[in-house]
């Protein structure tokens, strides 16, 4: 691809970086809320949980989640192409593959989604090879019964709100997520508690109420893009058979970020249920899974900003704008290093007492508020690594940064942390912990230069396809062109 620069401007020539920086937390702040709408099902059942006043059921959240999320994010990775492959073509003009590459997610998640449930009968066995308390255990299966009916309704409504972020309209996912999320609590709390004359279901009505939401938000979206404004622009109510190049094309580019992230899911899950749940016992679990909690509302709404960077990364390769995508990438990493460096003080000061607000037992505050320490440090790194993978993935250089992902996390997670679980055993869970930290800030290095080396420069989504009539002017989108498909900006 040849790239050619189309800078913002200010009277004399100069680039607006004030308009630049203001467009990234345009996108960024309802991308960040509609990407934090899971972890927010997930924190609110955990909160739920607590209020059952059972150990077992506490222990047993964060694990059971894992399970799940150990299968679906192949699939999601696959998906979260959708984003990059909207966006370029929204850059390039080719308006009607957005939202056909939009809708492939339903067949992806229909697959994704029937392969899981066929493996429900080997749940037993699998929560058994933790070998955690009989009570956690049991607590752990009755969660993930019911959680591998979301795989399908996560896969189908993340694909739909991607499609809608890679087109620059994120207020519409992000609506969707409040939606959703509002709709889990409530029924949640109805199964779970038995309310309004229901049997009592604790911990599952958990699992039920994010799977109710989730069919909810799916139905949302899917009526926003069949909707007569969507259909001008996109052309979505005709492009929903079955594309199997297209779904190639999803494949071939996600497929590393889906085996990269269920390699780094099962990584944590082995982390959290054997490293830590194994060797330290069920404090060292609950204070991991209280902490867990609260990095999720560190690195969640940093992904949030993320997934906007890889819309507009996207949109300004498809234009053919090399040093634009450049310049909004490092407006990112300003704006999600400030907001988990804040974070970053709050859990290093007052660590212990953010434990105690979910268990206030004195052992798991004491080794919650190491752990969070730990969250402190790798926090910054974080963001620096979150930013500058969701930029690559915005270019669809996706190949090589997941080989480093995958061998790094089973030698620096897993070999660190079993070396410092057995090697200085005093140091309990913060000996995992610690490696895990040395992971996050290596690979954020190494994404870093990976992006600066400009690698990603020399990949071309649409090698095979020729390009369509340039916009006027520098060869680029036109503003008539970038207004009718945006909504003039939503």
């Amino acid at each position: 691809m040849t790239f050619v620069d189309e800078p913002d401007l200010v009277p004399g020539g100069a680039v607006d970086l004030r308009a630049e920086r203001r467009n990234v937390i345009t996108m960024a702040i309802p991308v960040v809320i509609t990407t934090s709408s899971r972890a927010l099902m997930d924190i609110a059942d955990f909160v739920m949980i607590t209020w059952l006043n059972v150990d077992a059921a506490q222990a047993a959240i964060l694990p059971a989640q894992m399970i799940m999320w150990s299968y679906i994010v192949l699939g999601m990775g696959v998906v979260s192409m959708v984003n990059t492959f909207a966006s370029q073509a929204l850059g390039r003009q080719r308006f009607q593959d957005c939202s056909a590459y939009a809708w492939q997610s339903f067949y992806i998640a229909a697959l994704v989604g029937a392969l899981g449930l066929a493996a429900r009968p080997w749940l037993p066995q699998l929560i058994s090879l933790s070998r955690h308390d009989p009570a956690v255990q049991a607590m752990e299966l009755a969660y993930a019964r019911v959680a591998l009916l979301t795989v399908a309704p996560t896969l189908t409504s993340n694909g739909l709100a991607l499609f809608f972020i890679g087109v620059h309209r994120p207020w519409v996912a992000m609506w969707s997520a409040v939606e959703a999320n509002v709709v889990n609590v409530v029924i949640s709390a109805v199964l779970m508690f038995g309310y309004l004359g229901w049997e009592p279901m604790g911990i599952a009505g958990a699992a039920w109420g994010t799977f109710v939401a989730l069919c909810y938000r799916t139905l949302r979206l899917a009526v926003t893009m069949l909707s007569a404004s969507m259909h001008r622009s996109y052309q979505s109510r005709t492009q929903w058979p079955p594309s199997w190049s297209k779904i190639r094309d999803l494949v071939r580019v996600g497929l590393p970020c889906g085996l990269h992230w269920i390699s780094e899911v099962v990584v944590w899950a082995v982390f959290v249920n054997v490293l830590i749940g194994t060797n330290f016992g069920t404090a060292h679990l609950i204070a991991t899974n209280a902490a867990w909690q609260y990095m999720r509302l560190a690195f969640m709404p940093a992904m949030g900003v993320g997934q906007a960077l890889t819309a507009l990364v996207g949109r300004s390769i498809g234009a053919a704008s090399a040093d634009r995508a450049m310049r909004e990438a490092r407006h990112a990493v300003v704006l999600t290093l400030v907001y988990m460096g804040s974070l970053s003080l709050v859990y290093a000061v007052s660590g212990g007492r953010l434990i105690g607000a979910f268990n206030d037992d004195p052992e798991v505050v004491r080794i919650g508020a190491g752990i969070m320490i730990c969250a402190a440090v790798f926090q910054l790194f974080d963001a620096i690594g979150i930013v500058y993978h969701s930029a690559l993935r915005g270019a669809g250089d996706t190949f090589v940064p997941s080989v480093v992902f995958i061998a790094a996390s089973w030698i620096i997670i897993l070999g660190g942390g079993w070396g410092a679980a057995t090697v200085v055993p005093q140091w309990g869970s913060l000996g995992p912990w610690t490696a895990a930290s040395g992971f996050i800030a290596s690979t954020s290095v190494f994404l870093w230069w990976r992006w600066r080396s400009r690698a990603w420069m020399t990949v071309d989504l649409f090698a095979v396809q020729p390009r369509p009539p340039a916009g006027k002017g520098r060869g680029l989108l036109s503003d008539t062109a970038v207004s009718t498909a945006t909504g003039g900006g939503d």
